[in-house]
């Protein structure tokens, strides 16, 4: 059996799709899966032995860029997914641009999410095979039971992301932890001056604390952070994604946001707690008992707003909105003990599928 899989990105969702990918090879030992995912994410794709083959794509650089060139690399990449009939090819994005990709590959129609189920309902124009699937779980839960439906059987209760293995010869250091400090919107970042606050936390427990950066500006916070708590430290150079991971693995704990990184936090099944406030993370967020998405107790009336910048802040502030800089250094610091105490306690197995 050959499947074909498009879920392009973004890297939360891409970890998203793991659970499924071991449903699938639990249910078919021999299928053969075959992604279609942003060249940039290829490194991740690969990390799950049940994907025998992954195919980037560099749809992001010819949307922006649609001159000759790229028009030809396109027909060119068409011509070589074609080249592979597939049996099920289903499009686990649910977006119109996922939806014309999966209609590029060459098989017996495309499966995806009824018109009531779909992130855009007029992705239900581009596929032969139609899955109701309920709008209000999580996007791992989603995605599972679209491909059970598809391939015919019904996923078991428990989460087994399946990248673990790569890892094995990570030594977990029980004192370690890593804060994850940087993300995509200014209205998702925490105050500097909490992030100091939980350093400081951390330390007097007798923690060592690295601080992972991924650009300028975040590695602007992390020396503040440094100043601030000298024993911290952070990584002289940007790191790779499987070196990130490598961290992840090696840490007892991780505090992040709302990020990719996190979410392989999650994956990698390290006690891992994610603030949230602008976003929410009822549907994606991250996914495990070991995991906890933190907000603010008493949550304010315009969360979610899922707005790159806080109405309540001047244009072009750099500022933490209200709904982050309510969640204090210490709270963090509780839900995260409370977390490593579970994990000490627990046996290893694979992740369930509880939402914290």
């Amino acid at each position: 059996m050959r499947i074909l899989l498009v879920k392009m990105s973004s890297m939360g969702d891409i970890f998203h799709t793991f659970p499924a990918i071991s449903d699938i090879k639990q249910h078919y030992p021999d299928a053969e899966i075959d992604w279609v995912v942003e060249d940039s994410f290829s490194e991740i794709v690969d990390w799950h032995p049940g994907v025998r083959k992954v195919i980037p794509i560099h749809l992001r650089r010819w949307v922006k860029a649609r001159n000759k060139k790229n028009w030809q690399e396109f027909k060119d990449w068409r011509k070589a997914l074609r080249s592979t009939a597939y049996d099920y090819i289903i499009d686990v994005q649910g977006l119109l641009k996922s939806a014309i990709v999966a209609k590029c590959a060459k098989g017996n129609g495309v499966d995806g999410y009824a018109k009531t189920s779909a992130r855009e309902p007029i992705t239900h124009w581009f596929y032969k095979h139609h899955h109701i699937v309920d709008k209000d779980q999580h996007a791992v839960e989603r995605t599972r039971q679209l491909v059970g439906k598809t391939l015919g059987y019904i996923p078991t209760p428990k989460l087994n992301f399946g990248i673990n293995q790569n890892f094995v010869q990570v030594v977990k250091n029980p004192r370690k932890l890593i804060f994850i400090i940087g993300t995509s919107w200014v209205t998702k970042l925490w105050a500097t001056r909490e992030w100091q606050a939980l350093t400081t936390i951390a330390l007097n427990a007798g923690f060592s604390v690295e601080i992972i950066w991924g650009s300028a500006e975040e590695q602007a916070i992390a020396d503040q952070i440094i100043e601030f708590c000298p024993q911290a430290t952070r990584p002289e150079q940007r790191l790779s994604i499987t070196t990130i991971a490598e961290k992840l693995v090696e840490a007892a704990g991780v505090i992040g946001l709302d990020t990719g990184f996190s979410h392989l936090a999650g994956a990698l099944e390290t006690p891992t707690i994610a603030l949230y406030g602008a976003t929410s993370p009822v549907k994606v967020g991250l996914i495990g008992e070991h995991t906890q998405n933190l907000q603010l107790v008493d949550t304010l009336e315009c969360m979610p707003c899922h707005k790159r910048h806080c109405k309540w802040l001047p244009e072009n502030s750099t500022d933490t909105p209200a709904c982050m800089s309510g969640i204090k250094a210490e709270a963090v610091w509780q839900a995260l003990q409370q977390k490593l105490s579970a994990q000490i306690f627990s046996t290893p197995s694979h992740n369930d599928s509880t939402q914290n």
